[in-house]
């Protein structure tokens, strides 16, 4: 049988900043609402436009983050060869995934699918109003009625992806709790995790806590000139 040398705890080991835990569950209880007020109309009049551009926000932090931030938040870290997404998953099945200071092949890939469709879905959003035109984004009546048919067309197509991708992420999470007994939502909210086995765990670069505070604070601004003070 295939030895991990992750068979006995070790040490509790730093693996998430403050701010990748702020961002992820910030956008977790924003997209949730957003799914449920897209289906079910709750709230939508008064909160659908303003969470949905408070997400933009969080991804254009999020790709800020990923690129001045700490090592294993960095976008270029998350692309990695399908091949050895598989691989990955098939240590998985067999109960003996690796432990990883960041995401593991699979987890990236599926990160970026979640930040691509969330891009597509706010920018979207921003050039399309509902049904009866009670809630307009941004920048609604710029385009043709033609193109704004066709973004609408597609942000309700990718409204359901983005469904699809949410709730395969949290299959996931649940396959790696109770399957592979690895939790992936502890360390996500304490910022730590459990390290096992006798190999020394990859060296990690966190990012300053300031910068963040700054691209954060940029970010806002940002935020505020373009949905509510640019003309």
């Amino acid at each position: 049988m295939k030895n991990t040398n992750e068979d006995k705890p070790t040490n509790v080991i730093p693996i998430w900043d403050i701010w990748i835990r702020l961002f992820h569950v910030s956008l977790v209880i924003a997209v949730g609402y957003l799914l449920i007020s897209g289906e079910t109309g709750f709230a939508f009049l008064d909160w659908h436009k303003p969470v949905g551009e408070f997400v933009a926000a969080l991804v254009l932090f999020r790709i800020l983050w990923g690129v001045f931030g700490s090592a294993n938040a960095r976008l270029h870290t998350l692309l990695k060869r399908p091949s050895a997404a598989f691989s990955h998953l098939k240590d998985l099945l067999k109960k003996q995934p690796h432990q990883e200071r960041g995401h593991n092949a699979a987890g990236g890939i599926a990160v970026l699918l979640i930040l691509l469709a969330l891009s597509v879905q706010a920018i979207t959003g921003m050039f399309i109003a509902d049904e009866d035109e009670f809630v307009e984004g941004r920048f609604y009546g710029l385009l043709s009625s033609n193109n704004s048919d066709l973004l609408y067309s597609v942000h309700h197509f990718n409204g359901h992806l983005i469904q699809l991708l949410v709730f395969v992420h949290i299959v996931m999470v649940l396959v790696y709790l109770l399957w592979a007994k690895q939790n992936l939502i502890k360390p996500m909210i304490t910022g730590s995790m459990l390290w096992r086995g006798r190999a020394e765990p990859k060296s990690v670069k966190f990012g300053s806590v300031w910068l963040g505070l700054v691209l954060a604070l940029l970010t806002a601004a940002a935020f505020v000139w373009t949905f509510y003070l640019s003309v």
